[in-house]
């Protein structure tokens, strides 16, 4: 593992979270002085302070180093194709049991949940 070596951002130092809040701002700003309607004025400052708490969380959980984004990355992908194969085999079974059922009568469906098909010792 390498040693943590400290990156320049992108935005000079100004962390996204502080960009996004300063551009919802200034939209905003605009808004306001283009007479639009309040609930767009709502929306906009609501969602701004949405994609800024989200930018800001994402900064802090998503580690930094390039290597364990890759680990991560990869660690997410698996965990979307173990989840995929498990609706598939959950899918399967589902059709094979409405298969096993449309070949039952009722009466036998009845008895095989009471377990009247079976012999006891």
């Amino acid at each position: 593992m390498s040693a943590p070596v400290s990156q320049q951002s992108r935005f000079g130092g100004v962390r996204p979270a502080a960009v996004s809040v300063v551009s919802g701002g200034a939209v905003v700003a605009a808004l306001t002085m283009a007479d639009a309607p309040w609930d767009a004025v709502v929306w906009t400052v609501l969602a701004t302070l949405v994609v800024s708490l989200v930018l800001g969380l994402v900064g802090m959980v998503v580690p930094h180093e390039s290597e364990h984004k890759l680990d991560l990355m990869l660690a997410f992908f698996r965990y979307l194709e173990r989840r995929a194969k498990r609706r598939e085999r959950r899918a399967e079974l589902r059709k094979r049991r409405r298969r096993q059922s449309e070949g039952v009568d009722p009466q036998e469906q009845r008895d095989r949940a009471t377990g009247g098909d079976r012999t006891l010792p």
